[in-house]
């Protein structure tokens, strides 16, 4: 009695609970030849699917392509038709269909022209720039009109997660530190700035920039570190912030100056910073201190606005008095119809231009 022949039987996968990848573990149900041989399938939609049993018994068709897994049915391929007709890796996979990228050079006349590949890969890496660079929020990426703007773009286009855009920021950045790393191991020095402030709930951070020339002799700047600053600040917690970030980035040995300003505890931070640098400093370190102009010009300011204090809580008053009261500040419009056109603003206490903006708005 011969043996059935099997060359025309449909596969039938086995999927294991321990299987991470049905590419890589595919077992070949063994054929009973009991049972009543299956029909030949001759519909080309199996080319790319496989059928499929899950360990529960359960039958699932799977597509080869992209590994989706579909419902079994025997009445009919619609579904599956369906979904090969949007199957993004398919389309990608399939190279016999091929589009035109154009690109135009500088001059109008230069134009490449080169085949169109879909890199999702590139897509998210730019999508973590864009929200770096403009401060997007994570979930931005999934705003519908976003997406469809995408969509439009290109149909190849998927949807990123706020989480994967999260950690594709993540990788960015870390990837901006490592080159910029490897950028300042061929510097021979730097200068820093070191800024200071209390936001909100006394809650106190430092910005530390780093100044050097590059190998092309170009001036170069960039921020190296920005953080919280635990209380209290005194000079011996703001020196040991400073050295850290310095250790972090190899710098401890290519401090050239550091930018201060004026405060008590920083005298205290450029002594603790002379004795943690092993490098001889210029000029015995009677340059490592650079005072901040800034600040200097920001306490002559407030040295000479001490002089009309009287005044300047009159302008205060009277602007606190005319904001809160729709009524006058409609009188107040109509009286100031010949000064230019000015919002009634508060100044802030540490910025000398907005008071004078303030005196300004009054005509005073």
């Amino acid at each position: 009695m011969n043996a059935p022949a099997t060359e025309n039987l449909d596969p039938v996968i086995n999927i294991d609970e321990n299987e991470e990848s049905i590419e890589n573990n595919d077992i070949k149900l063994e054929e009973n030849p009991f049972e009543q041989k299956k029909r030949k399938r001759t519909s080309v939609i199996w080319n790319d699917f496989n059928e499929i049993i899950l360990p529960d018994g359960t039958k699932k068709v799977q597509c080869i392509h992209c590994l989706k897994r579909l419902a079994f049915s025997n009445n009919g391929a619609t579904q599956y038709h369906r979904h090969l007709k949007g199957c993004l890796s398919r389309k990608l996979a399939d190279k016999k269909q091929k589009q035109l990228a154009v690109n135009k050079g500088g001059v109008e006349s230069e134009v490449a022209i080169a085949n169109f590949k879909y890199d999702h890969a590139k897509i998210k890496e730019k999508a973590s720039h864009m929200i770096l660079v403009h401060e997007y929020p994570f979930n931005m990426m999934k705003h519908e009109v976003f997406n469809v703007f995408m969509k439009t773009v290109t149909p190849y286009y998927q949807k990123i997660s706020h989480n994967t855009a999260r950690n594709d920021c993540i990788s960015t950045f870390e990837l901006k530190k490592k080159k910029l790393k490897t950028m300042l191991g061929s510097v021979n020095r730097v200068n820093l700035t070191a800024d200071f402030w209390k936001y909100g709930q006394k809650i106190g951070y430092m910005c530390l920039t780093c100044h050097f020339v590059d190998s092309s002799w170009k001036l170069q700047k960039r921020i190296i570190n920005f953080c919280h600053v635990p209380p209290p600040h005194s000079g011996v917690v703001i020196s040991d912030a400073i050295f850290k970030s310095l250790l972090d980035w190899g710098l401890e040995n290519k401090v050239c100056t550091i930018t201060l300003d004026n405060a008590n505890n920083n005298d205290a931070v450029v002594r603790i910073l002379k004795d943690a640098i092993k490098r001889k400093l210029m000029l015995g370190g009677k340059i490592f201190h650079v005072h901040c102009c800034a600040r200097i010009i920001n306490l002559l300011v407030q040295d000479g606005l001490s002089e009309i204090e009287t005044k300047i809580e009159n302008v205060h008053e009277s602007v606190k008095y005319l904001i809160a009261s729709e009524a006058r500040l409609i009188k107040f419009g109509e009286i100031a119809k010949q000064l230019p056109s000015k919002k009634l603003i508060l100044d802030f206490p540490t910025c000398w231009n907005a008071i004078c903006n303030v005196g300004y708005c009054l005509g005073v």
